[in-house]
């Protein structure tokens, strides 16, 4: 990922403005004094610069939690920052950066049929799909930024207009979505055989998965793991809501993925299961990101008994104050939160005059990140 290490480090006083990207401020770690954070705003959101005091010098990089995409906006914001430091060395060679016109706004999310795919790694499969039908939307989730990347710049090569592309945990993603799905695709996801807790395919995510579907709409999951498939195809008899068929080295129409064509090559056993859902959902339209926004007012606690707290465990969450940083009235809280299953790390900013916002995107409006944030919020009016 890009960084620099600079012997010093002399920034114009912030707030300063320059190419697009405004330095608001720079907060400073009240657990460790070595560790920063500097908040930026750009027109595709805000994210925050990690600087931590090293002997000898400084090292600037993305706080990972608060990362943007495409990484190239966090490259840029690092290689005007470095032009401030003495003998900087480091990664921050700009990479072609693509718009970011096809990540999905969760803000506005207003697509009244879409296909989604999880997991889509080299996006062969989704780009191949998308092309064939233009009237279609088409939605990729992924977590591994690389690939983001990867089919960001191919949407742009191809100029096609209906694939959008997120950076989501599938698992916390599906509790929100609303059911108009007409299929969703999971493709030799990354079987787990020593965790299994660890899969897409759980008793919790299938009721999801189901509950984002259209009437008639399907699931498909392809997988040459025979031991994935076994356990999935239980799941799905034991769930009282689908219909499940199976197919084994089911020839696959249009272009392969190249996971696939590697399979074959080697003469493994390919597996499919389609499952369909037997009643309508009954899933309600909600709002799909968690809306931060609260008073609460400062009533002289020390920040050290915020980040000493124990992390505190409910049903079905938890909530891990992992760090408190200071800029004036503003104090960032670097927190761990929400589902055990599927946790997340988030950079809140608590303006102890009032407000509670969110740095790097609201999370998902899901049960265990409700939970979560009332639990903060009612810890930040205790103190």
């Amino acid at each position: 990922m890009p960084h620099f290490y600079t012997k010093d480090l002399a920034t114009p006083p912030m707030p300063f403005e320059e190419e697009g990207f405004k330095f608001c401020y720079e907060a400073q770690s009240l657990r460790d004094s070595k560790v920063s954070l500097i908040c930026v705003q750009h027109r595709l959101g805000d994210f925050c610069l990690l600087k931590i005091k090293q002997q000898g010098g400084v090292l600037c990089k993305g706080e990972k939690s608060t990362r943007p995409i495409p990484v190239g906006i966090l490259q840029h914001a690092l290689k005007i920052l470095s032009h401030y430091g003495k003998e900087v060395k480091g990664n921050l060679a700009l990479s072609h950066c693509p718009s970011g016109a096809h990540l999905v706004d969760f803000n506005n999310f207003n697509f009244e049929r879409f296909y989604l795919e999880i997991g889509f790694g080299s996006g062969r499969f989704l780009l191949q799909k998308a092309q064939a039908n233009p009237k279609e939307v088409y939605i990729g989730l992924e977590v591994h930024t690389p690939s983001i990347e990867q089919v960001l710049r191919q949407i742009e090569l191809l100029g096609l207009t209906n694939l959008y592309i997120a950076r989501a945990d599938a698992r916390t993603i599906l509790e929100v979505l609303p059911p108009n799905c007409e299929r969703l695709d999971i493709h030799f996801p990354v079987p787990w055989p020593k965790h299994p807790n660890r899969r897409i395919f759980t008793p919790y995510t299938l009721e999801n998965m189901l509950a984002v579907l259209r009437p008639q709409g399907e699931i498909w999951l392809r997988t040459d793991s025979l031991e994935y498939f076994k356990a999935s195809l239980e799941l799905a008899i034991s769930a009282p809501t689908c219909h499940a068929t199976i197919a084994k080295n089911a020839p696959q129409e249009g272009v392969v993925s190249k996971y696939e064509a590697r399979w074959v090559r080697q003469k493994k056993d390919i597996y499919d299961l389609r499952l369909k859902p037997t009643t309508p959902s009954t899933r309600p339209k909600l709002p799909l990101l968690l809306s931060a926004g609260q008073n609460i007012k400062y009533k002289g606690v020390k920040a050290a008994s915020l980040w000493q707290e124990k992390p505190k465990m409910g049903e079905n969450y938890f909530l891990n104050i992992q760090d408190v940083l200071e800029y004036g009235h503003l104090w960032l809280l670097s927190v761990s939160l929400g589902d055990v299953r599927s946790p997340l790390n988030k950079v809140l900013c608590w303006d102890r005059k009032g407000g509670l916002g969110v740095c790097g995107g609201a999370p998902f409006n899901t049960r265990a990140q409700h939970r979560a944030h009332e639990a903060l919020c009612a810890l930040l009016r205790e103190v």
